[in-house]
C-alpha cells in the first residue's frame, strides 16, 4: 500500500492506494500515529485508489476514530477520522460490517477536508 501525505492548515489528507490487509495496516497505523504524536487530529483518508480492505484494516480505522475523538478543543471542534472517495467494493464492506455508520464519508477529499 502507499501513502501520501498533505497537510492543510487545520486538516492531514492521507491518500490510499493499494491494499489495506494484515501486511499493511502497521503501516497505516504508523502513518496516523505519526500525525497524532505531531498534535494533529483530524484526518482525511482519501480511498479513490484503494483497491481492498481487510478486517485489520478496519481496525486500524475503527481504532484511530476511537483516539482521534478523545481529542477536543471544544464540545463542537475536535479530532477525526473522515473518508472520502470509498469505492463501492469497499463501501460494501462498511455497509456489511456496520462501519459506515461510525464514520463521516464524502465524495471526494475536498468535501471532507471542508467539513473540518
Amino acid at each position: 500500500m502507499e501513502i501520501t501525505h498533505r497537510q492543510f492548515h487545520r486538516v492531514d489528507l492521507l491518500s490510499l492506494s493499494g491494499r489495506l490487509d494484515a501486511a499493511s495496516a502497521p503501516q497505516l497505523r504508523e502513518a496516523i500515529e505519526h500525525l497524532f504524536h505531531t498534535g494533529h487530529y483530524r484526518i482525511v483518508l482519501d480511498m479513490q485508489h484503494l483497491a481492498h480492505i481487510s478486517s485489520a484494516g478496519l481496525r486500524v480505522l475503527t481504532d484511530a476514530r476511537k483516539r482521534a475523538r478523545e481529542w477536543k478543543i471544544t464540545d463542537l471542534e475536535g479530532g477525526d477520522i473522515r473518508l472520502a472517495s470509498v469505492p463501492p467494493n469497499i463501501g460494501e464492506v462498511f455497509n456489511l460490517t456496520g462501519m459506515s455508520s461510525l464514520f463521516a464519508i464524502y465524495e471526494d477529499a475536498t468535501a471532507a477536508v471542508g467539513s473540518f
